[in-house]
């Protein structure tokens, strides 16, 4: 896609009005050009400071997922579930409010142009490293390719459970927000019965199964829910890779390690008790629909690879709209993604999730999730 500075499809791209295909260009074009790259940088920072001059609400999900959140929060309210998630209030005149500030970034993003570039000519734009961490680099013009390294993150398959008590407490007993070190997304995703449910592949007696559902937060995004399952007869040792389609993948991370490089970079193999699980989701942004591979080991004989290709039309299950509100309300917690989470997305999601038959643990999550957003807003 040739995209130029004043660009109408830079400022859609930011409202997260683009489809899939077209918001991907668009980051494949400002990943090989800093000027693009630096106008979507300050074209962002003056949608935000609009947004909260405004007091607007950001629409982060697409309408197919709006859509779904609105008649999953009818059926909840006719079968009398969670009726304590209620809205929370938004600003007056919400449709004025976002076209005011979609014609004011337009405006801002034609001065923008205006304004020379520094001497230097260098921008910066995201690179994804081998533990699958987001840092930004000083690049000139054109971006360099991907080494080998970065096109392959191992998984870590170690992860406790005590992070939800401690959100818990903090938010039910001590009346406060958890800190971000306080929240571990890793260990809340596996303080719960999970299963992904696109494939499932068997070797040695263990098992790997992945589910692949759109991002909520990030329109040309998808996740990659990641269940390994131990051997039922004996413990195995288990290693396990993401290998990247580095034609198609622009970048990529392990959702619960970000900023704790050194849980992934030293990941090799570990040994899977008996019976044992470990549930992993990786956030994959990508041009196209075939993202890559798992490659993984039991007891160091190698495992049929498991290709990753996302179907955009295809429902997630049950389990993956849990994980995926998990994932959002984790983040939301640790004030990572800011300009796209925020807690009518958490609660969304929560809603989505929200039916009659809900089991008791998730109704408690469910339940922790609505407390913790009343605890912000005081």
């Amino acid at each position: 896609m040739k995209l130029h500075q004043e660009d109408p499809r830079l400022t859609a791209y930011l409202l997260g009005e683009l489809s899939l295909e077209e918001a991907a260009a668009v980051e494949s074009a400002a990943a090989e050009d800093s000027a693009i790259r630096n106008v979507l940088d300050e074209t962002d920072r003056v949608r935000v400071a609009l947004e909260d001059a405004f007091g607007a609400k950001k629409e982060a999900l697409l309408s197919t997922q709006r859509d779904r959140i609105r008649k999953a929060a009818k059926e909840a309210a006719r079968n009398g579930a969670l009726q304590h998630l209620k809205s929370h209030p938004r600003a007056r005149n919400p449709w004025a409010i976002p076209m005011a500030i979609a014609a004011l970034i337009a405006i801002g993003l034609f001065v923008m142009t205006l304004i020379p570039s520094g001497k230097s000519g260098k921008g910066t734009r995201q690179v994804t490293t081998k533990s699958g961490g987001d840092v930004s680099k000083s690049v000139s013009g054109t971006a360099k390719p991907s080494s080998a390294s970065e096109n392959i993150m191992r998984l870590p398959l170690e992860a406790g459970r005590k992070s939800l008590s401690q959100i818990s407490r903090a938010v039910r007993v001590e009346q406060r927000l958890p800190s971000p070190d306080e929240v571990r997304i890793e260990e809340l995703l596996n303080a719960f019965p999970l299963r992904a449910k696109d494939s499932v592949a068997l070797f040695g007696g263990c098992s790997v199964g992945t589910e692949i559902i759109s991002c909520p937060w990030k329109p040309s995004g998808c996740l990659v829910l990641v269940d390994v399952q131990g051997a039922r007869d004996a413990s195995k040792k288990m290693s396990l890779e993401f290998r990247t389609n580095e034609s198609s993948v622009v970048r990529h991370r392990l959702i619960g390690w970000a900023g704790k490089a050194e849980d992934v970079s030293s990941a090799t193999s570990s040994t899977m008790a008996k019976g044992g699980n470990v549930y992993l989701v990786i956030e994959v942004e990508a041009s196209a629909t075939e993202l890559g591979e798992l490659a993984w080991t039991v007891d160091a004989e190698p495992a049929p690879a498991v290709p990753l290709v996302r179907d955009p039309g295809k429902e997630p299950s049950d389990d993956g709209c849990f994980a995926t509100l998990v994932c959002s309300f984790g983040l939301w917690l640790r004030h990572e993604e800011t300009t796209m989470i925020d807690e009518s997305l958490v609660l969304g999601l929560a809603r989505e999730v929200a039916s009659d038959g809900l089991v008791a643990d998730r109704y408690d999550f469910l339940d922790l999730v609505d407390q913790a957003v009343k605890v912000s807003e005081k």
